[in-house]
C-alpha cells in the first residue's frame, strides 16, 4: 500500500503482485473469475515474531476467517476491519512524508536492536 524503508524489495514485491493481481482481475472480470488482492497488516505469527494475537494483530485463524468474509465481494481487501481501518487512516489521513518517516525510524530502531543482539551473542 506504501513504501516501508529498509524493506523496500520487500514492499515493493507486494506492491507488484497488487497491480498484478488488478490487471489479471480487469482481464478475467467478463469471464466470471474473480481475482481478489489481499493487503494485510500484521499477523502474529512465528514469521512476524508478534507472540500474542491483539485486536490490530490478530491469530493466523483469526485473520483468515475475516478475510474469508470477503472473497466474491472484494477484489481489493485488507481481509480483516481494524486492517481496513488503518490502511485507510495511513493511505487516506496521513501525509506519505510523515508514514515514511515514521516507518523509516520504526525500522532503524530494529535493525539497531538486532545489531546489537548480534555483538552480545
Amino acid at each position: 500500500m506504501y513504501p516501508v524503508p529498509l524493506l523496500t524489495v520487500y514492499s515493493a514485491s507486494k506492491a507488484f503482485v497488487d497491480f498484478f493481481s488488478r490487471g489479471l482481475q480487469a482481464e478475467y472480470k467478463s469471464k466470471g473469475i474473480i481475482i481478489q488482492s489481499v493487503l494485510p497488516f500484521f499477523v502474529a505469527t512465528k514469521l512476524s515474531k508478534i507472540r500474542r494475537p491483539t485486536l490490530d494483530k490478530p491469530s493466523p485463524e483469526r485473520y483468515v476467517a475475516a478475510e474469508l468474509n470477503t472473497v466474491g465481494l472484494q477484489t481489493q481487501t485488507n481481509g480483516y476491519l481494524p486492517h481496513a481501518i488503518m490502511g485507510w487512516v495511513t493511505t487516506a489521513l496521513l501525509p506519505a512524508k510523515m508514514l515514511n518517516s515514521y516507518v523509516m525510524g520504526m525500522n532503524l530502531s530494529r535493525r539497531a536492536r538486532y545489531l546489537k543482539k548480534q555483538k552480545q551473542g
